[in-house]
Parts: structure tokens; C-alpha cells; sequence
């Protein structure tokens, strides 16, 4: 779902990255109206724009909210398109949150086996964090499982019983987990829910304040509706059929929605900044977290400071969904798990569905690809090398570059292609690879100087 300021943009990086791999006709896209008019205060006069004199009867507009996603599935009869075709899930996520897909199989367990209607993924919460937390409601005989707003979350527990409103417990977080707003439904229940209401969500208004006496608007707000209150619509036995699946933020749970400058204050305060470093760095983490779960050794990396954001630099793991899409995946593409060694100054890429990491050290960058229709198996591979480096790059004009606050200098890196004709293209043996002795990179090749001893010394089991 686009709106009118940033449909064009998204079409236009779409078309450049070849839609990213995907086929033009496997993406829809719905787009928002104009928005609603803006409100100036409690008395909801509209809010004019004062840009253009010459016409006192222009009137602000601001967006409707995320809830729109429902009735444009609707109109457009893109979810009934969708199950026509034989779908029977559909996946909601922010475009901010790219550790979104990290635990999507999982949750789609979860959802299939208790037979949810409509499955919330959610991580541990603190306290009073400005996230939506999920919650039990209760009325009479009826239940139903939603999520409620963080500045809604401590008034609402003490107005019913919870005189300390929301507190941590034993476990240092708080017992309503937050919703991150990845929401995975059945897809029958949800457009059967949709020709119903037509994908109405029901609208608010959640201003915020200047003063104490909640009567001076900072700026003018606007009636909305959120995506995830689709559990008000919901009737009979479905409304008892909503759950939440609660995982490791670390896995699930990185957004980037923040500038710089108000990430730097967040991390101060110690709240995650939610910047462009941070959601590029906790990608690779998250990454390095399911490798060391299955057994593999990936050593830490070090802190590092870019534009005022501290964060953790390597090892920068990447490994793309042709590789492996999930954690599952993991386990078929590392059969040997404690044969497999990263440092963490390293950077490691893997892509193509044929490839296989028998046993590898790494101490500095690797790119293995392995083209559609190839096989390729890594086995007693040894790399050392200079290897990637985040470096300050002010001048750059690259609005990616611009947002995290460095670039990756490429020193050296040692690629290898593993080809359809069953050729190998870079420095790993053709003939025999399948059984050959390792192979030791860490001497120069041919015509190339040596690097020095930047090796961590004789007590370091990372290679």
C-alpha cells in the first residue's frame, strides 16, 4: 500500500532493482487517497495551510492510517483474487521492519496448528515503551485478544483493577508483549470478514499535547484507523480465534523509521534509535544469532560509532532467500554446523538455492553465489583477508550512504561462482572439489603482496 506522496517513488525503485527478483506481475499495488483534513484542536476546526495566501480555503490533509490496507484489498479484490488462486495465508508487515520475515514460517505453524483466525507477532516489552502492547479484554461472557496503544495501555489497567498500571514483573518486562504490527491471517476467514464490513476499520483521534491541560494541539492531528484493530470487526467464534506469537526482538524486530539526529537522542535515553546503522547492523546479527543456534562458531564483533549511533560491526552476514529464507532452511545449508568458523571482523555472502557450507573458516570477506539450476558444496574452505571495512564517507551523495553514516570499503574479497555447466569460476578447485584437501587462501596469490600478520594469534579458533 503506497499513498500519493510515495507511490512514485516506490514504482520507480521497483523497476530499478528489477523488482527485487520477483516477477512484475506477482506485485499489486494499492494506493491511498488524498487523506482526511487535518484538525487544529478539541473543537476539531479544520486546519487550513498557510503556504498559500491567495486561497484562505485550502485545507491541510494527512493521511488515514495504515487501517486502509483492509477496505483497499477490498475494492481492488486483491484478497479475493488471492484465494481464488489457492492462497490460503496473507502476511501483514511494516516496510520499516526488514527482520520481518525471519520468523514468518514459524508463526505460520503457530497459526495452522491453533487454527487462529488472525496471528499478532509480538517481542518482549518494557514497561511503558512506546510500542502497542497485545491484551485480553474481557466484557460480560466475551473475550477478545488486541492490541491497545502504549499511552492507552497504563490508564486503561488502572481503571480496572491494576493499580500500578503498567509494570515490569520478574522477567524485567512487561506481561503484555508488543505488537510490532506483522499480522498473519487464514485467508477464507479474513476476506469472507472482508465482504461483510468492506474493510472498515473503526477510526480515532490521538492527539498530541503542547500543555499540561491537553487543550493546545502540537501540531493539527487527524481521524485514523491501524491495520491491527481488524479484532474489533470480528464476529462470533472468529473473534475467539485471534492469538500472538512472541519471539526474541532480536529476530523479529529492528525498525527504521527514525532520522539520525532523534535516533542519537533515543539512544542516549536508552531506547533503541531505530536508524538506517542500526536496522542494517541487527540484520546481520540476527543472522549470526541462528548460526550460533545451530552450532556454528561466529565470533562477536566490535563497537563501532557512526553519525553519533553506536552499534555492533560484524561479523556482516548475508545471506539471501535464495539461499535459505528461513531458520529451518539453516539447518539443510550448514549440515556440519561445528565445522563452520567466522570472525567477527568478517563479511560473508551467500545466494543460490544449490549451495551447501560443509565446513569453512573465515577471517574476512567471502562471496560464494551459486547460479539457478548449479550445485555447489563448500568444503574445508580456508579464507583470510584484508575483507570489508565500514568507513565515514561524508561525501557521498548516495542517500543510503547519507542515512547510515558510513560506507563499506570492499578491500579485498575472495568470490566464488559455482556455474549451471558445473564450472567453478575464482579461486577454489574445479576438478575434484567435491573431495579435494582445503585449500589455504591465506597466502598471497601470484603478483598480489602479502597483507601482513593481522591474524587474532595461536589461542583464536576462528580462521
Amino acid at each position: 500500500m503506497t499513498s500519493g506522496d510515495t507511490n512514485a517513488k516506490t514504482v520507480a525503485l521497483l523497476s530499478k532493482n528489477n523488482y527485487f527478483g520477483m516477477d512484475k506481475d506477482q506485485i499489486t499495488i494499492v494506493q491511498q487517497g488524498q487523506g482526511v483534513p487535518a484538525l487544529n484542536d478539541n473543537d476539531a476546526h479544520i486546519a487550513h495551510i498557510a503556504l498559500d495566501p491567495d486561497d484562505p480555503y485550502d485545507i491541510q490533509m494527512k493521511p488515514h492510517g495504515h487501517g486502509d490496507i483492509h477496505a483497499l484489498l477490498h475494492s481492488h479484490g486483491v484478497a479475493k483474487s488471492w484465494l481464488e488462486t489457492g492462497i490460503k495465508w496473507t502476511v501483514f508487515f511494516q516496510d520499516t521492519n526488514g527482520l520481518a520475515f525471519n520468523t514468518l514460517a514459524l508463526s505460520l505453524g503457530v497459526s495452522s496448528k491453533l487454527g487462529l483466525v488472525m496471528n499478532s507477532i509480538t517481542c518482549p516489552r518494557k514497561a511503558k515503551q512506546a510500542i502497542g502492547a497485545i491484551v485480553k479484554l474481557k466484557k460480560g461472557n466475551q473475550e477478545r485478544t488486541i492490541n491497545v496503544e502504549y499511552n492507552q495501555l497504563d490508564p486503561l489497567l488502572r481503571a480496572t483493577g491494576y493499580d500500578d498500571g503498567d509494570v515490569n514483573d520478574d522477567t524485567g518486562f512487561s506481561p503484555f508483549p508488543g505488537n510490532i504490527n506483522q499480522l498473519l491471517f487464514n485467508l477464507e476467514a479474513y476476506v469472507e470478514v472482508l465482504e461483510r464490513t468492506k474493510g472498515v476499520m473503526p477510526e480515532f483521534v490521538n492527539p498530541k499535547y503542547k500543555d499540561a491541560e491537553k487543550t493546545i494541539f502540537k501540531k493539527p492531528t487527524r481521524l485514523e484507523c491501524m491495520m491491527q484493530d481488524f479484532p474489533t470487526v470480528l464476529e462470533g467464534s472468529m473473534a475467539e480465534k485471534v492469538g500472538f506469537t512472541s519471539l526474541a526482538s532480536e529476530l523479529c524486530f529492528s525498525p527504521v523509521k527514525n532520522a539520525t539526529s532523534d535516533g542519537v537522542a533515543l539512544q542516549t535515553k536508552g531506547t533503541h534509535p531505530g536508524v538506517a546503522a542500526t536496522g542494517e547492523a541487527d540484520q546481520s546479527n540476527a543472522i549470526c544469532t541462528i548460526l550460533r543456534s545451530l552450532g556454528c562458531s561466529v565470533q562477536e564483533g566490535v563497537k563501532v560509532e557512526f553519525s553519533g549511533i553506536k552499534f555492533g560491526s560484524g561479523p556482516d552476514c548475508v545471506l539471501k532467500p535464495s539461499f535459505a529464507a528461513c531458520a529451518s532452511e539453516f539447518q539443510k545449508k550448514f549440515p556440519n554446523p561445528s565445522a563452520i568458523k567466522i570472525s567477527g571482523r568478517s563479511s560473508l555472502v551467500l545466494s543460490g538455492d544449490g549451495l551447501v557450507i560443509e565446513s569453512l573458516n573465515l577471517d574476512g570477506a567471502l562471496v560464494v553465489e551459486c547460479e539457478e539450476g548449479a550445485s555447489g558444496v563448500i568444503r574445508d574452505l580456508s579464507v583470510k583477508n584484508k575483507g570489508w571495512k565500514k568507513v565515514v564517507d561524508g561525501a557521498s551523495n548516495d542517500e543510503v550512504i547519507q542515512m547510515r553514516g558510513y560506507n563499506m570499503s570492499k578491500i579485498q574479497t575472495e568470490n566464488i561462482l559455482f556455474k549451471k555447466d558445473g564450472s567453478i569460476v575464482g579461486n577454489y578447485p574445479v576438478k575434484g572439489w567435491g573431495s579435494s584437501p582445503a585449500t589455504d587462501f591465506s597466502k598471497p596469490a601470484s603478483g598480489e603482496e602479502s597483507e601482513g600478520n593481522t591474524f587474532c594469534g595461536d589461542g583464536c579458533s576462528v580462521m
